[in-house]
């Protein structure tokens, strides 16, 4: 038997060729991977400097081709101051080295370096860079743009810009800053608002927090714009950022939303009471008096404040409450914080619905018309005019008051065309008051009506296709409008004094304290306000106030008109005091334009005589 077949032999151990041949196939194995991952890595890069290579180069490409346009003016009249500050603006650029401008025989006109650099090239032939537009080394980056002129090629724009790492980044870090930045105050922008707000909504998620919006317009703030400028007005909104940085807290954002809108964003560490507490801190920072320009400014703030989860579940419907809560702040009179409340939802789809049905209205309705209280002379009783005042009755939304509807207007930019749509259906009613009678018409217009710059022309219009005589018109204009359009509606009132048209202050005293625009302006009528009127002649305050009032008015040659009369008692004071007219619900309630008519007819003097 073979006993070698049924007992195999044991293997022999790798000899030592063995051991080296798996050893070179692990180390070539290895080498190859690594050559093939040197390999990706450098084709990477090589792709990304490509990419960054022509990104660079195209947006360098359009910034030259818009500083060239820009200077073009400047090369012509070899005005060299000019082209040296246009230079300079690329110094907001890290990745501007230098530029510089040379005129059409090549010679250097003006230049802009980073450093101070004597050896920048004089003559555009030193550039070295022939016909060539564009030259790109490994560390720097180099255009040569024509600067053209009418007909003509008027030279040579040439920037050098950095290619390092470093000033890559530098110029992504600036753009995210400028991205993130409003350029006017240096707080962030609407994009940084959002970001900013979403962030905040999803750390108070994770940590069962809550966070608060505070929306915030500066109340007449274009009325100021308009008055002293928009260089000064860019300068009040940096003194109102200032302002605002000094009392909120290191953890809460301030944004600018555009024009006079600002935002804050805050970490809703406090309880309702402390969070009313901080809004009205808002609200006092802004009572000081602000000087701009020379001129002392008096400008306030409406704020409105909204929470999360509390208010809203979303950042839209966060944002809409916020707004919603300063708009109630608006109407409650200006100056002042309000905290959003569910019901206010139904006050903003009302004034949505409102805005949208005047509009209408405007166009093609009929809801709209004018009624008319008559205004009687304290001397004989006779009846010399009526106010003009606004209607609307809708099929909807009912009767719609005057004080709704023109908070509307005023909010949704319909005021002007309201205002004119009143002023011509006073004038056409007041045309057919009678050939021979002399009844004037009292009319109110709003701050931006008369800042309307086709106010005069549209008002002669009016008059003359309606034929009322100019001297039948009377503007009834409020202290808060007169003093918010002083200098700039001064011309205006005077030309309309000089056509004839008269000119009253409404409501007197209770504007503003200031009594310089009855020397400056063209008024020959004051109103004594309701509220002076209701208590008399019971009410010591109010008798001196309208004694007051009808001796400052008498002695500037004003005459004056008490509204608000509803008693015999008030109506024989005010005629004892030296009033000139009386309006009030004891001669009569404002009527629609054909029962003023009959009013006409009917109305005795010696009725009120005796």
């Amino acid at each position: 038997m073979n006993t070698q077949a049924n007992n195999p032999q044991p293997q022999q151990a790798p000899g030592p060729s063995q051991t080296a041949l798996s050893s070179r196939l692990a180390f070539t194995s290895l080498l190859a991977a690594g050559l093939a991952l040197l390999t990706l890595v450098l084709a990477l890069t090589a792709v990304n400097y490509w990419s960054t290579r022509t990104t660079m180069l195209q947006d360098s490409r359009v910034e030259a081709a818009i500083v060239a346009d820009n200077i073009s003016a400047a090369v012509v009249f070899r005005d060299t101051q000019t082209a040296k500050e246009m230079l300079r603006a690329l110094r907001l650029s890290p990745m501007v080295m230098g530029a510089g401008v040379y005129d059409s025989d090549g010679v250097l006109l003006a230049h802009y370096v980073r450093q101070n650099d004597p050896g920048f090239p004089s003559t555009v032939f030193e550039l070295g860079m022939g016909d060539a537009t564009e030259r790109a080394g490994l560390r720097t980056l180099e255009i040569a743009h024509p600067i053209v002129v009418p007909s003509a090629v008027g030279g040579t724009l040439y920037i050098r810009k950095s290619r390092s790492r470093t000033a890559v980044r530098d110029a992504e870090n600036r753009l995210q800053a400028l991205a993130h930045t409003d350029a006017v105050t240096g707080v962030g922008n609407r994009h940084a608002f959002n970001e900013r707000l979403a962030a905040e909504m999803r750390r108070a998620v994770q940590l069962h927090g809550r966070v608060a919006l505070v929306y915030i317009d500066l109340d007449n703030f274009k009325t100021h714009n308009d008055t002293f400028g928009h260089a000064a007005g860019d300068g009040l909104l940096r003194q109102v950022a200032r302002r605002l940085q000094s009392v909120v807290r290191g953890t809460d954002a301030i944004a600018r939303l555009g024009g006079d809108e600002f935002a804050l964003i805050l970490r809703l560490d406090m309880d309702d009471a402390a969070l009313q507490k901080y809004g009205q801190r808002i609200i006092n920072v802004f009572q000081a008096p602000y000087t701009e320009g020379g001129q002392e400014v008096n400008v306030t703030c409406s704020a409105g404040v909204a929470t999360f989860p509390d208010d809203a579940s979303d950042i839209d419907g966060l944002i809409s409450n916020a707004d919603t809560a300063m708009y109630r702040a608006k109407e409650m009179g200006k100056n002042r914080y309000v905290r959003f409340e569910a019901s206010m939802n139904q006050a903003a789809a009302r004034r949505h619905a409102i805005e949208i049905a005047l509009r209408a209205e405007l166009e093609h309705g009929d809801g709209l018309s004018m009624h008319y209280q008559p205004l009687i002379s304290a001397a004989d009783a006779s009846l010399v005019g009526a106010e003009a005042l606004l209607r609307w009755t809708h099929a909807e939304l009912g009767n719609v008051s005057p004080m709704e509807a023109i908070s509307v207007a005023e909010d949704c930019g319909l005021i002007v065309a309201l205002g004119y749509w009143t002023m011509r259906a006073a004038c056409r009613d007041a045309a057919s008051w009678g050939a021979g009678k002399s009844l004037r018409v009292a009319v109110n217009i709003s701050a931006r009506q008369l800042g309307d710059p086709q106010f005069l022309q549209r008002v002669m219009d009016i008059l003359r296709e309606e034929g009322l005589p100019a001297h039948r018109l009377e503007i009834e204009l409020t202290e808060t409008v007169l003093m918010e359009n002083m200098e700039a509606g001064a011309h205006t009132l005077h030309r309309l004094s000089q056509l004839g048209i008269h000119l009253a202050i409404d409501d007197f005293g209770t504007g503003y304290s200031s009594l310089a625009y009855l020397r400056q302006l063209p008024m020959q009528r004051l109103k004594i306000d309701r509220s002076f009127v209701k208590d008399l002649p019971q009410q010591e305050n109010s008798r001196t106030i309208v004694t007051a009032i009808v001796a400052l008015a008498h002695g500037l040659g004003l005459q004056v008109t008490a509204e608000g009369v509803e008693t015999r008692e008030q109506a024989d004071h005010l005629i004892g005091q030296g009033c000139d007219i009386l309006q009030g619900y004891v001669f009569a309630r404002p009527m629609p334009a054909q029962q003023f008519l009959a009013f006409q007819q009917e109305h005795r003097a010696d009725r009120w005589m005796n």
